[in-house]
């Protein structure tokens, strides 16, 4: 593992336990907030996945072509498996399709997520950003200075989904991830992540 990936590493434990607790704390509020539940009344949900030691994600090649020679990539059916904890537990798939330049691996994302029983449809954006990974030392590419601390950068995830079975229901979509990637620039792992999902819904 290189100097960056083990200084990654060691804040990674960090990061993702505030991440973790937060989720927890935002899961045990929304319970103590719940009304008794009325036949066809929507009531809040919240859905997280975490990166971690025990919980890995997994991501796999997918096809990848070149869209001509304009620098992007066109990806379609590519696979990120994981597991959910909340209101949906167990594991889940995020099948996607993306066209992305391969300098940034920013732009529009269509998914689909699958997880037991339940399926919904995800439209988001991916940007780069600051992740909540922290960093000592500021360089502009692996480690970024921002108003509250330096941040490791990867990509940011917002969006919408919207189920199309096991439930009925909508919510937002946010997440980041840090990825591994080869000499040309295409992501071969993911090191860390969180993909959160806080809506309404009908079961």
């Amino acid at each position: 593992m290189s100097r960056r990936g083990a200084s990654i590493s060691q804040s990674l434990r960090t990061a993702l336990s505030r991440a973790s607790l937060l989720a927890c704390i935002i899961m045990v509020t929304l319970a103590a907030l719940s009304e008794p539940v009325v036949a066809g009344q929507q009531v809040p949900f919240i859905v997280s996945s975490t990166h971690a030691q025990n919980t890995p994600w997994s991501i796999d090649e997918g096809d990848v072509k070149p869209a001509g020679h304009s620098a992007r990539f066109i990806v379609r059916d590519r696979h990120i498996t994981g597991t959910f904890a909340g209101d949906i537990s167990g594991g889940f798939t995020v099948t996607y399709d993306t066209n992305v330049p391969l300098a940034t691996q920013s732009g529009p994302i269509h998914a689909r997520m699958v997880a037991g029983v339940y399926e919904a449809n995800m439209t988001m954006v991916s940007s780069v950003g600051p992740t909540p990974v922290p960093c000592e030392i500021p360089d502009g590419a692996t480690c970024l200075e921002t108003p509250v601390g330096n941040f490791v950068p990867g990509l940011l995830l917002n969006g919408r989904m919207n189920f199309q079975s096991g439930a009925k229901g909508k919510g937002n979509v946010s997440g980041w991830l840090i990825a591994l990637l080869d000499q040309e620039g295409h992501i071969t792992s993911i090191m860390a992540g969180q993909l959160t999902i806080v809506g309404q819904w009908v079961q």
